[in-house]
């Protein structure tokens, strides 16, 4: 997913003039412009502290307010953000204009968001938040997001613990889970009351999640463990890690799994009235957020028929290809998904299912992460060739369950923490060697990783723009990445490899056909798994996974394909005007150095409208 699944991947939208390569990097070292929106920006991070300690911004930083509390999902912290939205909105467009191409482009992308922000806002139930990936998702509490999984990652994975006021702050945000998890529950009640029920399967999936947080000894357990390695790690002082510890057990127990169990009893409490219905059509005004979702994370106002349609189309050119590949091999018998599930069972294509295999498949997968980045010099002008880390790791067994098979995220705004690929390894039987150089050219290098560090590396712009979530761009851009790699030459020694990578945009396309199956043609949870699997060939736990995946977000998946299919028409258009123009590296350049945007204004700064 991230996406990924997680919060907007970090992207700077600074908007010059020139190519940003053009400038030397002591331009850095400038006094920062005046940022117009900072207020606007303050006055929406006060109440998205998760946000804002997921990106690491200054407020969140050492101990500071917004590390200290949760987001508010309770339906008045709700209400609120949704007003501070439409206020940002106003206070935007009461703003003089000026003149010059970057502060117009800024004030367009942050339009573009709080118009995202608010698109859907009659719609009464679930959260929006258009600094997520994912919109305005319907439920606020699945398998696959919520505070039970995003609110804990964020606590384990990117809240600072570099000072004794820094874990302060951290504790008490651990000691505030009855009142965070009330208001969860607070929030879930009241969407009931407006009519939204989420689906059965959803919720039975949710389960074993909460159960998670409940198992095994407090010392153990991962946020303890999460704590005393981020400690130990900043080099804090023995005394001030053993008291730590010590309030954070006690918390844990006291506090935070009594808060845990109360929403665990919630979610089965609703099992009986769950619903059978997969899709948002089956939801008040379903039809109204689909559309607002569409919009906001396709980044197109086609009809959801037309999507499903494109689709369609693009499934028959790839399996096309594929075709080909499989009968040069030999394979010419059963669907293309049956014989790509064939290839993946083969052991010559698998990696043991053990902590020995586990860990070989991190070391090749790291290997390609690498020898991606020895291309960059082919991809992009020298000054903006990436110079921050990638960290590969496993996705946490507590959470794997309803993950994605993998996903980015981003570094911190100040650089002290760097971008993280997760893969996932619950079923090493579903992760078959030849998809991994795929997957991570998506998720790393020169996907997620490549396109967040080009755009944070040069410059100041508001922070506002930097922590923009614009899902067909960031999404498009990491399948339009795959496809650069093969053009780049990556598996001409690979045909394998190269049917991996087919196989995942085979995947992608096919999300084209079963969000809008989903959603807007009435398909059941059954039908959008057998549709999946026999296309793809792709194991049925992930596929599984993915099909409640596309339940939970209701158009997130649209943005790959469709996002992809824009940057190569833009490519083919920058490539037909010639000359310099003809670059790739410019293009590669002129697309990333400004970060997340809607794909219209890209067109704008390419001149190709």
């Amino acid at each position: 997913m991230k996406f990924s699944r997680r919060q907007a991947l970090v992207a700077s939208a600074l908007v010059p003039t020139a190519p940003v390569w053009a400038k030397t990097r002591k331009s850095n070292l400038l006094p920062p412009a005046p940022d117009p929106f900072e207020e606007v920006t303050e006055r929406l991070l006060a109440l998205l502290p998760d946000t804002a300690t997921y990106n690491g911004t200054p407020e969140s930083l050492a101990g500071g307010p917004l590390a200290r509390r949760m987001d508010d999902y309770s339906p008045t912290g709700e209400a609120k953000i949704r007003a501070a939205y439409a206020d940002a909105k106003k206070a935007v467009a009461s703003m003089r204009r000026r003149g010059d191409e970057r502060t117009a482009t800024q004030r367009s992308v942050v339009e573009a968001t709080l118009e995202n922000g608010t698109r859907s806002a009659a719609v009464p139930y679930g959260k929006i938040n258009p600094f997520h990936f994912a919109g305005h998702v319907p439920y606020v509490v699945t398998q696959i997001y919520g505070p039970h999984i995003d609110g804990l990652n964020i606590m384990m994975e990117q809240q600072s613990l570099q000072t004794p006021t820094a874990v302060d702050a951290w504790l008490e945000k651990l000691d505030a889970f009855p009142q965070a998890y009330g208001g969860v529950v607070e929030k879930i009640r009241a969407d009931r009351a407006a009519g939204c029920v989420p689906p059965r399967i959803l919720m039975e999936k949710t389960l074993p999640v909460l159960d998670a947080f409940q198992a095994g000894p407090a010392a153990a357990h991962p946020l303890i463990r999460a704590l005393d390695e981020g400690m130990e790690k900043a080099g804090l002082a023995k005394r001030t890690r053993q008291m730590a510890l010590r309030r954070a057990t006690l918390s844990l127990q006291r506090r935070a799994r009594p808060a845990m169990a109360r929403l665990r009893a919630e979610i089965a409490g609703m099992l009986p009235s769950g619903r059978i219905e997969a899709g948002l059509w089956a939801q008040p005004q379903g039809d109204v957020l689909y559309a607002a979702n569409v919009r906001a994370l396709g980044d197109t106002q086609l009809p959801p028929d037309d999507i499903h349609e494109i689709g369609m189309a693009e499934v028959g050119r790839i399996t096309a290809q594929m075709n080909m590949l499989l009968a040069a091999r030999g394979m010419t018998e059963g669907s293309i998904g049956a014989r790509m599930a064939a290839l993946a069972r083969d052991p010559a294509n698998q990696f043991a299912n053990s902590d020995a295999g586990r860990e070989e498949l991190l070391s090749y997968v790291r290997q390609k992460v690498g020898d991606a980045e020895a291309l960059y010099p082919k991809l992009l002008p020298e000054a903006l060739i990436p110079k921050q880390g990638l960290v590969v790791k496993r996705v946490p067994v507590a959470t794997q369950d309803g993950a994605p098979g993998g996903f980015y995220d981003g570094p911190s705004l100040d650089g002290s923490r760097p971008g993280t690929y997760w893969i996932n390894l619950r079923d090493m039987a579903a992760v078959a060697r030849f998809r991994l150089p795929t997957l991570s050219f998506h998720e790393g290098v020169p996907g997620h990783h490549t396109q967040g560090s080009v755009a944070t590396a040069f410059g100041e712009s508001p922070l506002l723009l930097r922590i923009a979530s614009f899902n067909a761009y960031q999404e498009g851009w990491a399948l339009y990445a795959e496809r650069m790699m093969a053009d780049l030459g990556a598996y001409a020694d690979d045909p394998l490899g190269d049917l991996g990578r087919l196989q995942d945009e085979l995947f992608r396309a096919v999300r084209l056909v079963v969000d809008t199956g989903i959603h807007h043609k009435r398909w059941t949870r059954e039908q959008a798994i057998r549709t999946m699997q026999d296309i793809t060939g792709i194991a049925e736990v992930r596929v599984i996974a993915e099909v409640e995946r596309y339940m939970a977000w209701p158009g997130q998946a649209l943005g790959y394909k469709l996002g992809q299919l824009r940057l190569l028409d833009m490519r083919e258009k920058f490539r037909a005007r010639g000359g310099k123009g003809a670059d790739l590296r410019e293009f590669h350049g002129t697309v990333l150095e400004a970060g997340a945007m809607p794909l219209a204004l890209v067109e704008q700064r390419l001149g190709l409208v």
